[in-house]
């Protein structure tokens, strides 16, 4: 390794100095230095990759724990399961105006409705129906809110998704939690719950 290869080399480096001309000590002093810093470098490194093993195990244990509880996640997508999708909106002004829209895959909308237009959070269930009454199939939808206030001027609520964690990757040491399709990171999720035995 770089350890022993540095050691050869200062080795074989005192062997072959010509002896009416030796190293000068200051030389000499700053290739020690030099020894010592290369061997401190890879105890460190050694390290380094001792505690990138351990928190990948952590996160791997951490990615399995999350399977099968409830998320709230800072997201505007949603996932329409057995022809149910839970959702929330958030208001932070009253509004004279306010429509939510729910768009498919292809960013087309299936749904528009009316908000409600007060000011905080607004819990939702869409049923998987569109404006035609239709049932659509279950999958990953994305819903929007926007609203006016008595000045005309515009806002988007931010959106917050409900739905059950089935599996979970770990990408570049990073845990993602997977809904369905909606693949989110932990930085993404606001609440986590077991869901109740009862149920």
């Amino acid at each position: 390794d770089t350890y022993d290869n540095f050691l050869t080399l200062l080795t074989k480096q005192l062997q072959n100095q010509d002896p009416l001309s030796p190293m000068d000590t200051a030389q000499f002093t700053q290739q020690l230095v030099a020894f010592s810093s290369v061997e401190q470098q890879i105890q460190s490194n050694k390290r380094l990759e001792q505690l990138i093993d351990l928190q990948s195990s952590t996160n791997a244990y951490a990615a399995v724990s999350f399977i099968g509880t409830d998320v709230a996640v800072d997201t505007d997508k949603i996932m329409l399961s057995d022809g149910e999708a839970k959702f929330a909106y958030n208001l932070d002004k009253t509004a004279t105006r306010a429509t939510l829209q729910i768009y498919d895959k292809n960013n087309q909308v299936v749904m528009i409705m009316e908000a409600d237009r007060t000011v905080g959070e607004h819990k939702a269930l869409w049923d998987g129906t569109d404006y035609f009454g239709n049932q659509l199939a279950d999958g990953e939808y994305r819903v929007a809110v926007s609203y006016e206030d008595d000045q005309g001027k515009k806002y988007t609520a931010p959106i917050t998704s409900y739905g059950s964690v089935d599996s979970a990757d770990i990408v570049d040491g990073k845990v993602f939690l997977n809904i369905g399709s909606i693949r989110v990171p932990l930085d993404k999720i606001q609440k986590i719950t077991k869901p109740s035995s009862d149920t």
